[in-house]
């Protein structure tokens, strides 16, 4: 709600006009879209000046690194016109705490590295909030653009709310507060208010360009857009077989949807916007009676599990201390939101894995919890199937007790390879904490495994040796 993706907008707009070419970076990309980005820069004149902009850049760390890599192998091979030559890169993210660690990731080669420590790294910085001053003419301004929009005549006198509260410091409710004002709302609440009579309009929207002939059910319509919001962007016919899996039956209901959002091209759809609306209509829908559908179907497919985990993760998830469980009283979506991820683990349990340790943190409580949520024999059963690299300190945690499950599991079998192979496994997520205890704790680890492989090469040294 501070504005970026709309700043980012009108930064591509003016730097096109002094001559860059502006390239927003789709959610979805072919298979071969590497080449293709590496091959575009390759037949581009000496003098060309590209700006490539990358939203939630957070949740695609691996993507960003491969784009700016092969920038960079371009810029390398044209050393006559380099110079003139310019990609500059714009990464959109809630938090910058990522970009700090880019270079830990294993997908950050040696060239990325020495780049991200050099000049061409410009760093990050926070979009400044919206100072109490400027507040009050741009909710007017904001008003006054609306009603033009809607072609009515702003009420009259014009409505001065306080301004004063800390949401106040993000535009977007400031634009939600003359949206509801503009609606005759002059008690406009808290940001949960805010939020919750803005979807509300838009389902009035909605059933009024339906009609009286095409009833549209409130919840109909709230289930089929929190499933899009979760997944990020759906084909027309992606759409229309969630939609139907979830007894919705409104007529053209996919068809429709594709004209509502300006962001939706021929056969693609993308969510309601901004995104903290997506949000809010996802933490509603996942409370009620199809609650466990909508996350089910959205976590069928394993490519969406990068943007639904990427979603959950800016979203509350109210847990215990240690991650291990949901705190009491934790809300209905958050315990469907578990259950969901934790029937995942299963069929999914190594991309889930490695789509937290790209994304980071946020995903911790989510994952914690859903794998918290498995039986004994579970936990060893899905251990068994996950390979545990290097490059998940963000979630040490995490990789720990599916490490410890490991161990179990190797334990449980008797054999001494299996176990010892265990034990490295859980030394090396150990090596990530710090503090006095997991080193003791590692050190106790090691040694058991070192004898183990001792006594395998004393018994077998054409193997071990």
């Amino acid at each position: 709600g501070i504005g970026k993706t709309r700043t980012a907008l009108e930064i591509v707009k003016r730097a096109t006009h002094s001559g860059w070419t502006g390239v927003w970076l789709a959610n979805r990309l072919p298979a071969d879209a590497m080449q293709q980005w590496k091959a575009w820069l390759t037949g581009l004149s000496a003098s060309s000046k590209v700006l490539l902009v990358v939203d939630y850049a957070e949740t695609r760390q691996e993507t960003l690194l491969q784009m700016l890599e092969a920038a960079l192998q371009v810029l390398g091979e044209r050393t006559n016109d380099a110079i003139s030559m310019r990609v500059h890169v714009l990464c959109l993210a809630r938090e910058a705490t990522w970009w700090e660690k880019l270079k830990e990731l294993r997908e950050c080669s040696d060239l990325m590295k020495k780049w991200l420590a050099g000049s061409g790294n410009w760093g990050h910085a926070p979009l400044p909030p919206w100072s109490s001053a400027d507040r009050p003419s741009a909710f007017q301004d904001a008003l006054e653009d609306f009603a033009k929009a809607q072609r009515i005549d702003p009420p009259s006198p014009r409505p001065t709310p306080d301004l004063s509260h800390k949401m106040y410091e993000r535009p977007l409710f400031i634009h939600l507060a003359a949206l509801a004002a503009l609606a005759g709302e002059t008690e406009h609440g808290g940001e949960e208010a805010l939020v919750q009579a803005q979807l509300n309009r838009e389902f009035t929207h909605w059933k009024r360009w339906f009609g009286t002939e095409e009833p549209l059910p409130s919840e109909d319509w709230g289930d089929a857009l929190a499933w899009l919001a979760l997944v990020g962007e759906a084909t027309v016919d992606e759409l229309r077989g969630a939609v139907t899996n979830m007894g919705i039956t409104i007529p053209r209901f996919a068809e429709v949807t594709t004209g509502f959002y300006p962001g939706s091209t021929k056969g693609m759809v993308v969510p309601l916007q901004p995104d903290l609306l997506g949000e809010a209509l996802i933490a509603q829908q996942l409370g009620k009676e199809r609650g466990k559908r909508i996350m089910n179907l959205a976590l069928e497919d394993w490519r969406n599990l990068v943007n639904v985990l990427a979603v959950l993760s800016r979203m509350k998830c109210t847990h215990t201390s240690d991650f291990r469980s949901l705190a009491d009283d934790a809300p209905r979506w958050q315990r469907t939101a578990v259950k969901g991820l934790t029937e995942t683990w299963d069929r999914h349990g190594q991309f889930l894995l490695e789509t937290g340790r790209l994304l980071g943190r946020g995903t911790l409580p989510w994952l914690m919890t859903s794998w918290s949520s498995l039986s004994e024999v579970q936990e060893v059963a899905i251990s068994k199937g996950i390979s545990l690299r290097e490059g998940a300190a963000s979630i040490v945690e995490l990789v720990l007790v599916i490490a410890r499950a490991a161990l179990r599991g190797a334990r449980a079998a008797g054999t001494d390879s299996a176990i010892a192979a265990a034990l490295q496994n859980l030394v090396a997520s150990l090596y990530h904490h710090v503090d006095a205890v997991s080193r003791r704790e590692a050190l106790v680890l090691a040694n058991e495994a070192v004898d183990i492989r001792r006594k395998l090469a004393a018994e077998q040294p054409a193997a071990y040796l």
